[in-house]
């Protein structure tokens, strides 16, 4: 057995490596060719299969201007629903509180925040796939740092209602009253 050739630049290794590779290429053209076709045909039957699948006859999103469109339209659409983050969270909170009874030890209608909650993941799904497309498409880019900016408004908008859903739930109306007066809400302290 030869000994390994040692290389004194690192330019000469890696000319040395590609001609390395190019000789395997050739050598296996092809086996990788057929690889390469049956990954892609494999690849187009499940994209096919999961259009088929898909009930919600969602846009294909395969440029970076689609994506970006995506997510400036789910951000208009929250924005148009909400008006701010803090002003939708208020009006959630006076809803809630207007449906407790006056009868002590029943709470009141906790489908107010779950309902407000599923009203804005809607938007957050919609902008998240844009994100991701611009990720994948373009990867850490200014563009996904502004998608990424508009995610976190709407996360933060669920996060927002789901602590009132979840004091609520644990220490009751009263425990909201006592968070609220105390300044304790995430709605009190967002800024956003």
């Amino acid at each position: 057995m030869a000994p390994p050739v040692i290389y004194k630049t690192p330019a000469a290794k890696l000319q040395a490596e590609r001609a390395k590779r190019r000789r395997y290429h050739e050598k296996h053209r092809d086996a990788i060719l057929a690889r390469r076709r049956q990954l892609r045909k494999d690849r187009n039957t499940r994209r096919d299969d999961e259009d088929h699948s898909d009930d919600n006859n969602q846009e294909s999103i395969d440029t970076l201007p689609d994506c970006i469109a995506m997510v400036k339209l789910a951000k208009d659409d929250f924005m148009q629903h909400i008006k701010s983050p803090q002003t939708f969270v208020v009006g959630v909170l006076a809803k809630y509180t207007k449906s407790i009874p006056d009868t002590p030890g029943l709470h009141g209608d906790r489908e107010i925040p779950t309902c407000a909650m599923s009203s804005i993941e809607d938007f957050l799904h919609r902008a998240s796939r844009g994100q991701d497309g611009i990720l994948r498409l373009c990867g850490i880019s200014d563009e996904w740092r502004a998608a990424d900016q508009v995610c976190r408004c709407m996360r933060d908008t669920i996060a927002m209602v789901e602590d009132i859903y979840c004091v609520t739930l644990g220490d009751r109306d009263s425990g909201l009253a006592e968070a609220h007066f105390l300044g304790v809400l995430l709605y009190q302290n967002y800024k956003g």
